[in-house]
């Protein structure tokens, strides 16, 4: 039913969090607020439901600002503050869940921060948007790219709109927040009128204010999480929870793996529906992250590569444990002392991907997923095909047993006549650290990016490189006009680069093995892949693939 939405003022609009493992009420709650001073908690009842309440305001005798204000004008400058939070916990009946250990949580004000992280349901508010959001009138969508970059964009329609208008439905993204028109004719206060509704980790919609009214709706909000989501909108659920704890204990091992050998697909996922609500982040504090990391406030944001220095203190096999340990809390402030977040595990700022018994498996804001055949078997498809495409213009020489890249690199340039531009950064206003515009320049506009990919991770390194470089090109005029000298000065013509590159071609060697194939590479790489080919070539700019052949390969039969 679109069209007139019901909001109606005598229900409150409320965020509800769903937790899980949950064999005690006050397990929904972090310790620390239940012991402290100012904080009460007292067993409730909503109803004829026992509940739990937790109340209580986090206070300062002065505010942070007062001091600069009194360092600028001379004049003492002294106001308190307090910032109220509340939560409320219950369970659904059992006729709406045969899992004993979930509880639903009522949070008010900075209630959020009263609850405890490990607990939550971190995809609840999503699915039940999914499931009851009218499909041709979603207001917001938050959407993770699942590949390398971690990419999060949020694309809104105050008007409303179908999965087209969002430019959503291609490979690789996930939805984390929806705001969405929602028919959910049982809650209490909706009247059968469509509500608006916004669902992420949490779920913020209107409902009752009577005992009855909440506990109807807390039943309601359960049932409808095994209710299937409709065709149309399948594709915003593209990951499914592991919750069998062998499949769990074998993942982890895959990812202790990584995180002691450095390799595989892994590096910081941003949790940007845990902060993203309450303002851009100045600072961060690490705690327990490792003996070379103080629990100190750092201005800025984290970095993957701050992350991988601060378990490399630990030994081997100790560095899973530290994620479950350690934590990251952020600040809108540069001192650190204004919080915008709970002090979120280290587990859930990390992104890993691995294949087990021929299914891929991704780490994703610290809880296991399976992403789905039909996902898979698209990432497939499409990389495959790329893979397909012939260059029948170019002839690369063999790679030598004793060629390493740079060797490699200057040989073909001689070889197809083009210009070796190995190793030579342009640095632009955008790009201040450089970037390598590629490896050999060709006349007619292509750049060919060489790599040695005995590792499927040398081969992400690749797709990585060439989509900054290629991107750039496309998009900065300063990036483009720096190429041209640095092809000039080595007596190239850049005459056909124009306002993009012609063709890009991605060229990999394997010394031991033979050729790479589409099958063999990470799923984040093929997912990077497949984004890059069809951004580029939506710009007209061709994507190719080739197997540099090597002197062992030429003798072989």
């Amino acid at each position: 039913m679109a069209g007139k939405v019901n909001d109606k003022k005598k229900g409150r609009r409320t965020t509800i969090y769903r937790l899980t493992g949950v064999e005690h009420l006050r397990n929904a709650l972090r310790s620390k607020y239940l012991d402290r001073n100012g904080f009460e908690v007292a067993d409730v009842a909503v109803g004829e439901r026992s509940a739990l309440l937790l109340t209580g305001a986090m206070t300062k005798d002065t505010a942070d600002w007062c001091a600069t204000v009194t360092a600028l004008t001379g004049r003492a400058v002294a106001i308190a503050g307090a910032t109220p939070a509340g939560v409320l916990v219950l369970r659904p009946s059992p006729e709406a869940t045969d899992d004993p250990t979930v509880a639903y949580a009522l949070t008010y004000g900075m209630g959020f921060q009263l609850l405890e992280p490990s607990r939550l349901d971190n995809l609840f508010g999503q699915r039940m948007a999914i499931r009851t959001a009218e499909p041709d009138n979603l207001r917001s969508l938050t959407v993770t790219t699942m590949d390398e970059r971690s990419r999060v964009s949020r694309a809104s329609i105050p008007q409303g709109e179908g999965l087209l208008g969002f430019g959503i439905g291609d490979i690789g993204e996930a939805v984390s927040r929806i705001v969405a028109i929602a028919n959910l004719p049982d809650l209490s206060r909706a009247d059968g009128m469509p509500i608006q509704l916004r669902g992420a980790d949490a779920l913020n919609v209107p409902i009752g204010l009577t005992p009855d009214e909440v506990t109807a709706d807390i039943d309601m909000l359960e049932n409808n999480l095994a209710v299937p989501p409709p065709e149309s909108l399948k594709i915003l659920e593209q990951l499914t929870a592991i919750k069998n704890p062998e499949v769990r204990k074998t993942l982890d091992a895959r990812l202790s793996t990584a995180l002691d050998e450095g390799e595989g697909t892994i590096g910081l996922a941003w949790p940007h529906e845990r902060v993203n609500e309450n303002g851009t982040p100045d600072s961060w504090l690490p705690r327990n992250l490792g003996p070379r990391r103080p629990n100190t406030v750092r201005e800025g944001q984290p970095e993957w590569n701050e992350i991988t220095e601060a378990l490399g203190t630990y030994p081997p096999g100790q560095r899973l444990d530290r994620l479950d340990r350690a934590s990251i809390q952020l600040f809108r402030d540069a001192e650190g002392q204004e919080p915008i977040s709970q002090a979120i595990p280290l587990r859930r700022w990390v992104g890993f991907q691995c294949e087990l018994d021929g299914s891929t498996y991704a780490l994703y804001d610290g809880a296991w997923y399976q992403i789905h055949h039909d996902y898979a078997d698209n990432v497939n498809r499409r990389t495959e095909a790329i893979f397909a495409k012939a260059v029948d213009d170019v002839e690369f020489p063999t790679w030598g047993p004793d060629d390493h890249e740079a060797a490699y690199n200057m040989k073909l340039a001689v070889a197809v006549g083009g210009v070796c531009l190995d190793r030579e950064l342009i640095t632009t206003d955008l790009h201040r650290r450089g970037i390598e515009a590629c490896d050999v320049y060709l006349h007619d506009g292509t750049l060919i990016h060489v790599k040695r990919t005995d590792r499927s991770t040398a081969a992400s390194h690749l797709l990585a490189q060439a989509l900054v470089s290629a991107d750039a090109l496309c998009n900065d005029e300063q990036a483009r006009q720096k190429l041209r000298e640095r092809i000039i000065a080595r007596d190239g013509d850049p005459s056909r680069l124009g306002i993009k590159p012609t063709r890009v071609i991605l060229a990999m060697h394997r010394s031991d093995r033979p050729a790479l194939t589409a099958g063999e590479l990470f799923t984040f790489t093929k997912v990077n892949l497949v984004r890059q080919a069809s951004s580029l070539e939506s710009r007209g700019v061709q994507v190719r693939i080739v197997s540099i052949a090597g002197d062992r390969d030429m003798l072989e039969p």
